[in-house]
């Protein structure tokens, strides 16, 4: 939490009630749908959902240095 408000689409939000709808009444139909529409919107931006690792940093040396004159 804490990086910014995520906003949903309107078909998001729009299949996120359908299938709560669906859950609700028990209408695996309709909550199968829903899920199947949540799914195809998430496929569409992987990239948002998935954070790149970060690159290990780079061991310093600790080697002697001989001053210039």
């Amino acid at each position: 939490m804490g990086k910014g408000r995520q906003v949903l689409s309107d078909a998001h939000a729009r299949a996120l009630i359908k299938q709560a709808i669906g859950t609700i009444f028990g209408d695996t139909e309709v909550e199968a749908e829903a899920a199947t529409e949540i799914a195809a919107i998430e496929a569409q931006h992987p990239a948002a959902r998935i954070t790149p690792a970060k690159a290990p940093r780079s061991a310093k040396t600790t080697g002697s240095t001989t001053p210039l004159p």
